[in-house]
């Protein structure tokens, strides 16, 4: 292999945490709710393609563009049914965030009856299973360490178009800025929220259909990687979609290399504690700047200090 295997599963792993913190942190710029069931759409990209490998000796590959439409319609009917209902009934930011807690333990449950179904009818592992001997192989590499940076490479370049260079992406932006003022200009501000609510899940989907070619994977998986999700978008600032870039491959590289050193250096026994890793990153951020990357660029750019740094080293300055 061209490339250690520790490291191989680093970047795919920051290219999936990167898909999900980048739809995370969409969700929270539209709606101004932290989306707690954000992860279990993962879940919906992962039997997704399990059912289309094992069940219909399909390729998996032929599932992450099927993936994607199950998690954004999946995501559609979260917000149809429970967030636009209860934001029609008054219900405020605590109430909205506690329905998507509601909400992931329910798809989480219909994930592990279904995985069980699964088991019963057709015999075979649906829990801590893996997809890699389905995969190709590419320049002595599995396929999917090439296919999974790529298609984060393309998603990022094909949201920055859309939300610098078409009409819905700028709608998308002048409703997170200010809802009231967008609907008075006569943008639909319920379409926007579909379209926004359809693209994250599609995403989330699309990041947990990559996820059983490398790693093991159950009904639980997408809902255990929240606090992953969390951090990275955290990191980058909730309201800033191109930090969720680099806060996802910060967390994607750190949680993987980290628990790896630390295995080396303590023991295999450490492997168990890797979901600690994000976790302190959360509270390293929350207790340093709460408004993660962004906050602190700004702090930098309103000192001297900072802005004679950051002409030293040629970052170009307005004003």
């Amino acid at each position: 292999m061209l490339l250690p295997a520790i490291w191989m599963s680093a970047i795919v792993y920051a290219a999936e945490i990167t898909l999900l913190s980048i739809g995370f942190t969409l969700t929270y710029l539209t709606a101004k709710i932290p989306n707690f069931a954000h992860g279990t759409y993962a879940g919906f990209g992962i039997y997704t393609v399990f059912t289309l490998t094992r069940i219909l000796g399909i390729s998996p590959y032929i599932g992450f563009p099927i993936a994607f439409f199950i998690g954004g319609g999946v995501s559609i009917l979260v917000y149809v049914i429970v967030i636009q209902v209860l934001s029609r009934m008054g219900g405020g930011t605590i109430v909205l965030t506690i329905a998507t807690l509601g909400i992931q333990i329910f798809l989480t449950a219909a994930l592990l009856i279904y995985a069980f179904w699964i088991r019963t009818i057709y015999k075979t592992y649906t829990v801590g299973f893996m997809l890699k001997e389905n995969d190709f192989q590419l320049f002595d590499m599995p396929g999917i360490f090439t296919v999974a940076v790529s298609i984060c490479v393309v998603t990022v370049i094909a949201l920055h178009y859309m939300l610098t260079r078409t009409k819905t992406g700028i709608a998308m932006r002048a409703t997170a800025e200010d809802p009231e003022l967008s609907s008075v200009l006569g943008i639909d501000i319920n379409r926007i929220q579909i379209y926004s609510w359809f693209l994250t899940g599609g995403l989330a989907a699309l990041a947990g259909a990559m996820i059983p070619l490398w790693f093991s994977s159950t009904p639980t998986t997408g809902s255990a990687m929240i606090t992953s999700i969390m951090a990275a978008s955290l990191i980058g600032g909730f309201e800033n979609v191109y930090g969720a870039i680099i806060g996802g491959i910060a967390i994607g590289f750190s949680e993987i290399l980290l628990t790896f050193g630390l295995q080396q250096t303590l023991g295999m026994w450490v492997g168990e504690y890797r979901p600690l890793i994000p976790m302190i990153f959360l509270v390293a951020v929350l207790l340093i700047e709460p408004a993660g990357l962004q906050a602190a660029y700004e702090k930098i750019m309103a000192s001297k200090t900072g802005r004679r740094f950051l002409s030293t080293i040629g970052w170009k300055m307005e004003g």
